[in-house]
Formats: structure tokens, C-alpha cells, sequence
């Protein structure tokens, strides 16, 4: 599996997309996903690919993926994300290797409506799992 980017939680993305564009990155347009509640941003820089996360304005009290996160311990990266070329098989070999779904296979709006999974390993922390497309 190949790294397709760096999630970042944050509270406020536009913030943080000024903050990271002052680093020099180029950013692409907002997404907002209703289904999770949550909006995101990518940017790239030098070959790097960052993904911001946040609550969509006016449900930061909501039920999103990254909640738990930016409550305890505020914005911060949180995964690394890996495309595949077959999600299914990925997963069981991660699940062999003691990784646990801890967000089922969905589809997401900002990949297009390709699949993702989150995993979580309690060595390494949460990784995503991309469908190539």
C-alpha cells in the first residue's frame, strides 16, 4: 500500500488551511460530508499530502469522527492513510497482523464515493485505508 496522505484533526479549518498555506501549501476545494458531519480540506506540499478534518460549522457538538480527538487532545495529525488496490484483501491482512475496524468499509465524499476503512493497531494508532480509483 502506498501513503496517500496525513489526516489532521482540527477545530477550525480555516485556520488551519491559512496556517498551512503560510507553510506554503496548495489546497483544494472544501468538501463538506454530511453523512459524518465533518469537512475536509486537502493540501499538498513538496509531494506531501495533508487532509484537514472538522466538524462542519454549527455541529461542532455533533456526532463526528474526530470528536473524541480535538476533546482530548485538540487539533492534531491522527492518521496515515494508505490507497489500496484491493480493500478487502488489505483488510485481512491487517486484521492478521492484530489490527482492529474501528470504522466499517463506507463510502466518503471526499474521495469521490470510493470505500475507506479506519484501523486502529494499539502501537501505532488509527490508519485509513483508501480504494485506489
Amino acid at each position: 500500500m502506498k501513503i496517500n496522505h496525513i489526516g489532521y484533526a482540527v477545530r477550525d479549518i480555516e485556520k488551519a488551511r491559512l496556517s498551512f498555506e503560510a507553510l506554503g501549501y496548495q489546497f483544494q476545494k472544501l468538501t463538506e460530508d454530511f453523512d459524518r458531519n465533518i469537512a475536509v480540506q486537502f493540501g499538498e506540499k513538496d509531494g506531501y499530502r495533508i487532509e484537514l478534518v472538522s466538524p462542519l460549522k454549527g455541529r461542532e457538538k455533533g456526532n463526528t469522527p474526530v470528536d473524541t480527538i480535538l476533546q482530548t487532545v485538540g487539533n492534531t495529525p491522527y492518521h496515515i492513510c494508505y490507497s489500496s488496490s484491493d480493500l478487502k484483501k488489505d483488510i485481512e491482512l491487517l486484521e492478521a497482523q492484530k489490527y482492529k475496524v474501528i470504522i466499517p468499509a463506507e463510502r466518503a465524499e471526499a474521495f469521490d464515493g470510493r470505500k475507506v476503512v479506519f484501523m486502529l493497531n494499539r502501537t501505532i494508532g488509527i490508519i485509513e485505508i483508501v480504494e485506489e480509483s
